[in-house]
């Protein structure tokens, strides 16, 4: 294109309009996924309904978490999860959810019992609801734990900011495989990460086979350089079936944003090197990559993390971040 025809009001006003046709088509793109997906129109398919009980059982672990929790809190919810856990086991079964939400409603019987409150048909339900898990599993729990302050800052003991200084996006590799269960340690640490009502909503793709990595690779633009070099590239996604609500139509990237971060510090404790690779990809692109790897239309895809073993000397960009004063506001003035 010419200069004559980039500076041409008409020729400017064609692309705009081009470009604002473009963006409409894939803000519809991303509507349509989530008005589909989401149980905006209440909870229907198994994973919505998963969804909704351990949202519910949140709500129980919440209020039994505060330092004096009132006698019979949220009696109408607690009846509404008790309700909702019997369906969906008369539907489907026991599985994970709902023992976690079982073991949840337990705790919460066992400390109106011991305020001696009325919660009406409450505790035959839920221990109706306990004599069905024939067989639970000790790691699934609910309720509360104790804990101390001192307990946790032990266990949290280590320099976080030098940490985090060391963390580099790395575009250079050594040629050698990723143990496998390095990659499990990095996804269990992401599986910490901060979720909106507990609900859980992502999922991580691995690829640690070559050709399967620069398949998946030929998808996203921004790895040119050194992208041959990787030893295993992560897709990380967020379930929409998750979500019910209007006001819940970005907590997918949020919720993704805080596990795929955490993921990638998981691979840097682990002594890899990572870097982020960015999927602002367009509705073509996007279809296209989620056809390849069979990734569901259910889910959100978040980003691509290429990761791999740091070779024993080598560059990286130097980042500078931003002074402190441009970033911290302590205790602003607030407007009236």
């Amino acid at each position: 294109m010419s200069w004559l025809s980039v500076t041409n009001p008409l020729v400017m006003r064609v692309e705009r309009a081009r470009q604002t046709l473009w963006l409409v088509r894939n803000f519809l793109y991303d509507y349509r996924r989530y008005s589909r997906e989401s149980f905006l129109h209440g909870p229907k398919s198994r994973e919505s309904r998963k969804a909704h009980i351990h949202l519910l059982a949140h709500t129980v672990e919440h209020g039994l978490s505060l330092a004096n929790p009132r006698p019979a809190f949220g009696l109408e919810k607690i009846r509404k999860l008790v309700s909702e856990t019997q369906t969906y086991v008369a539907d489907y079964g026991i599985d994970a959810s709902t023992e976690i939400a079982i073991k949840a409603l337990g705790a919460y019987v066992e400390f109106n019992r011991a305020a001696s409150a009325d919660i009406g048909e409450v505790p035959a339900a839920v221990e109706t609801l306990t004599q069905a898990l024939v067989s639970a599993r000790v790691e699934l729990l609910g309720g509360t734990e104790d804990v101390t302050a001192e307990g946790i800052r032990q266990r949290a003991s280590m320099d976080f900011l030098g940490f985090m200084e060391a963390r580099h996006s790395v575009r250079q590799y050594a040629d050698r495989p990723v143990d496998p269960q390095r990659i499990e340690q990095a996804v269990r640490a992401a599986q910490q990460s901060p979720s909106s009502c507990n609900r859980q909503t992502c999922r991580v793709y691995a690829f640690t086979d070559r050709k399967a990595i620069t398949s998946v690779l030929g998808f996203q633009s921004g790895n040119r350089g050194f992208g041959e070099q990787l030893g295993g590239i992560l897709i990380v996604t967020t379930d929409i079936r998750h979500w019910g609500s209007v006001g819940e139509r970005y907590q997918g990237w949020i919720d993704g944003g805080m596990f795929a971060m955490t993921l990638a510090l998981g691979l840097h404790a682990e002594g890899l090197g990572a870097c982020m690779l960015n999927w602002s990809e367009t509705k073509d692109v996007d279809a296209a990559m989620r056809a390849h790897v069979g990734i569901p239309d259910n889910e959100l895809v978040i980003t691509m993390i290429g990761f791999g073993h740091m070779p024993e000397n080598f560059k990286v960009p130097r980042s500078q971040r931003k002074p402190l004063d441009e970033i911290l506001r302590l205790d602003p003035a607030l407007r009236a």
